[in-house]
């Protein structure tokens, strides 16, 4: 009985030692998630604001590099010990190297000029709805097509890569060790993969969608342009086949709500309008609102904003007619500064989507409406993460 007992608390030992190596494995893994996240909208971000691929790319690195700080992992390394199969590595180490213990895993991100496909930053072009024909988890290779195509003439996506696999000439990539087995060295794990350690990555995507919600008019240090007050219909690019500059018939106006509404919310989408009197143009490029017209439950016709561009208004008085025209110019929004004040996060747009009960029976045709006809449109976007991806084991 008791030889049993022994043999039973050796296996315990060993599942709880393996175990804990693999817990390590996942926190660790966890952090560098949280990295790659972070650097992945940084890059998206980037690209919003009208960036370079070069500046894009650096931010990156910057972002991952400042990020490691806090989020990254820390080394654990083993010294001494014997190879016990003649692979060149020492499976028998179980002596943690005291000079090393606890420092931080920095990782140093390779640009990618090339922007090869297996690259730690990749510019590319995010297809919604489509699935990687290798899917993720242990994947074969760093393929993500149909889903993900590298394109770094007109992204609209940006994907970032941490590794911890011991890879080695990886194009436009880096690596770090892999992690070491520490628990469970005593145990009767196979030799080669006590050698080895355990393989960890990180992957994340973001990709720019139509923004839902933008800062209204106020004083602000650092030169944010704000939304103006008029709103052009959407029917109108369209009919122009979306083209950069076309004519207008007439502008619209948003229509006042509750002040302290007003004050408290961002102007976003589902926000009504209604006709104007006299408009007032500015000289300078702002954002303005586009809308579209919506039924609700009693079969009434809302107009309301459906979403946003960067453009210049200007009077087109037509020679042929007494009525005035309005040309909009859509303009690419460049920043120079680090600061933005329009977001897609839908959180920012409930209030206005549910501000009523009108505005709550249209809600989610607005949402559809955005989501659906913008997306490909040159609107007024933000960055959001549409995968985060841990993946674990011995390959890529």
């Amino acid at each position: 009985m008791l030889i049993l007992v022994v043999m039973l608390l050796f296996a315990l030992l060993a599942i709880a030692g393996l175990l804990i190596d693999i817990g390590m494995a996942r926190l660790t893994q966890a952090h560098m998630q949280s990295v790659s996240d972070a650097a992945a909208i940084e890059g998206g971000w980037q690209l919003a604001m009208g960036a370079d691929k070069e500046t894009t790319r650096d931010a990156v690195v910057r972002r991952a590099a400042e990020m490691s700080e806090s989020w990254g992992p820390h080394r654990i390394e083993l010294e001494d010990g014997y190879d016990l199969n003649d692979d060149g590595k020492r499976e028998s180490s179980q002596t943690i190297k005291r000079d090393t213990l606890g420092d931080p895993v920095r990782p140093m991100l390779d640009p990618n000029v090339d922007n090869d496909i297996a690259g730690d930053i990749v510019l590319g072009e995010y297809m919604r709805g489509e699935v990687p024909d290798d899917l993720p988890g242990q994947p074969s290779g760093y393929d993500r097509s149909p889903a993900f195509e590298p394109n770094d003439e007109d992204p609209n996506s940006i994907l970032v890569r941490l590794r911890r696999t011991g890879e080695a000439a990886l194009a436009g990539g880096t690596s770090a060790e892999r992690l070491t087995y520490l628990w469970s060295r005593g145990s009767l794990l196979d030799l080669s993969l006590k050698g080895d350690g355990i393989a960890v990555r990180s992957e994340s995507i973001a990709t720019l969608a139509p923004a839902v919600a933008i800062g209204r008019a106020f004083e602000n240090p650092v030169g944010l342009p704000s939304a103006n007050q008029l709103a052009f219909d959407f029917a109108d690019w369209q009919d122009s086949g979306f083209a950069d500059a076309f004519p207008v018939g007439s502008l619209k106006q948003l229509e006042d709500y509750d002040s302290e509404f007003e004050d408290c919310n961002p102007l976003s989408i589902g926000h009504r309008v209604t006709d104007i009197s006299e408009v007032t143009l500015p000289d300078e490029p702002q954002f303005y609102s586009m809308f579209s017209s919506f039924e609700d439950d009693n079969g009434d016709d809302l107009d309301v904003v459906v979403g946003f561009v960067f453009a210049r208004i200007t009077e087109d008085e037509d020679e042929d007619e007494d009525e005035d025209e309005y040309r909009v110019e859509i303009l690419r929004f460049v920043s120079t500064g680090k600061f933005a004040n329009f977001t897609t996060d839908f959180d920012a747009a409930l209030p206005t989507l549910h501000y009523d009960a009108q505005s709550t029976e249209i809600a989610s045709q607005v949402i559809r409406f955005s989501l659906g006809k913008l997306s490909e449109r040159n609107v007024v976007r933000a960055p959001v993460l549409v995968r985060s991806q841990q993946i674990q084991g011995g390959t890529p």
